[in-house]
């Protein structure tokens, strides 16, 4: 996907790209681009608003010199440069298997810098975004799976840049070396390293399990719940007050797991300025068709495309119950991220302690006392725990739904203990 960064070149982020074996690249985990001396502040902005934890400059000293980055004084500003400044051994036009042969220790340190980044995107670049980045990130994608010609079609995507050109570098490492895992080795990256990146790039399983039933379940999710709104009187209720509350203080919306787009519709109709993200594409298609006065998008908890503290409210209505345990806490922490001082997480699931398989997606019931642990950890301050008995009528239920709000503090409010 291109990124729209003014004053920067050949932005793109890889996420989505297939894997071999039917996984993904997730998003917003490795990107792409060219030099960022030029980035106007509205491209800095993006840069930043695309939730990037590390840069990683390939160029060589004396590119970084004349053309320093807007990002160097970050703490995830890593200089790695590839190249010497005089490059002292033949390379041909159509592969950078000289590259990878010559720099083996400075591959091997760029490499790094991606495996040992903190929590976020990466974001690797030289000075046009083609040669230098085009080798590291060709490694990064092969350690996850991506195979040779979807690499090279990626590679082609940049302006004078023949797939064959990235194809035969990877046939000169199957020759050489015997693929991308046993060059790395070679050069110093251990098995963890690349576990690390891998694990980083590659998009959890159950994120293609929760999209790929979504996307065959949707036409007749819709028939089934397309009309059903709020569909219980205590949750009208909750809702209207929370649309009250943040209407106090007005600013955007998001709903994550919107689905259809009911709910999201719901809370327009209540006044609020609000817009959904879902992982299926099916859904969304749906939410659009229904409801073209939204803007709803593709996209996943754990990585929103919002800017850090610009939303009032992050709303996730039975949404949470498709993440496993491990990954709540992450998307906790990214509403954190996206929401204002004082906004409003809005969460509503099944309480329960196992999970069910039904229609292929996986569905998590919890109880609130631990996802209330979880708001706090994450830094939040509860200010709802409400849980209403099943309804054995209409919906026919068969366990207790649970719903919690809770707020950030603001900068003047100690957090509680």
């Amino acid at each position: 996907m291109n990124l729209d960064w003014p004053g920067c070149r050949n932005a793109r982020d890889l996420g989505g790209l297939p894997t071999a074996d039917g996984s993904a690249i997730r998003p917003r985990a490795l990107l792409r681009s060219g030099h960022h001396a030029g980035l106007t502040p509205d491209g800095i902005a993006g840069v930043r608003a695309a939730g990037v934890s590390r840069v990683v400059d390939l160029r060589r000293d004396t590119e970084r010199d004349a053309r320093p980055s807007p990002f160097a004084g970050d703490p995830g500003y890593v200089h790695a440069s590839v190249l010497l400044d005089v490059i002292t051994y033949e390379y041909p036009d159509d592969s950078y298997g000289p590259l990878l042969d010559h720099n083996q220790q400075r591959v091997a340190a760029a490499f790094r810098a991606i495996a040992e980044a903190p929590p976020g995107a990466v974001l690797v670049h030289c000075h046009g975004g083609r040669d230098r980045t085009g080798v590291l990130v060709a490694l990064a994608l092969g350690v996850a799976g991506v195979a040779p010609d979807v690499i090279a079609e990626d590679y082609a995507l940049t302006a004078d840049s023949p797939a064959a050109t990235m194809r035969n570098t990877l046939d000169h490492l199957d020759d050489a070396y015997g693929g991308v895992h046993a060059y790395l080795r070679r050069i110093g990256i251990t098995e963890d390293e690349i576990d690390a990146v891998r694990t980083r790039l590659r998009e959890p399983a159950y994120l293609a399990e929760t999209r790929d039933g979504y996307d065959r379940f949707a036409a007749e999710y819709a028939g089934l719940f397309g009309d059903a709104g709020a569909r219980h009187v205590w949750e009208r209720a909750m809702l209207a007050g929370f649309a009250e509350l943040v209407r106090a203080e007005p600013g955007p919306v998001l709903e994550v797991g919107s689905g259809i787009g009911t709910i999201t519709a719901y809370l327009k109709g209540l006044g609020l300025d609000v817009s959904g993200i879902d992982l299926s594409p099916e859904m969304v298609a749906i939410a659009r068709r229904d409801h073209p006065s939204i803007t709803f998008g593709t996209g996943t908890m754990t990585a929103l495309a919002h800017p850090d503290a610009t939303l009032a409210a992050v709303v996730a209505w039975y949404s949470i119950i498709h993440l496993p345990d491990e990954e709540v806490s992450a998307a906790l922490t990214e509403f954190r991220r996206v929401l204002r001082p004082g906004g409003y997480a809005f969460l509503a699931f099944q309480v329960g302690d196992e999970a069910r398989h039904v229609r292929d997606i996986t569905f998590h019931r919890r109880r609130p006392g631990q996802v209330a642990g979880m708001l706090r950890e994450a830094g939040f301050e509860l200010c709802l725990e409400s849980v209403r008995a099943p309804d054995q009528e209409g919906l026919a239920e068969h366990l207790p739904q649970a719903y919690l709000l809770a707020r950030l503090p603001r900068p003047t409010e100690p957090q509680e203990l």
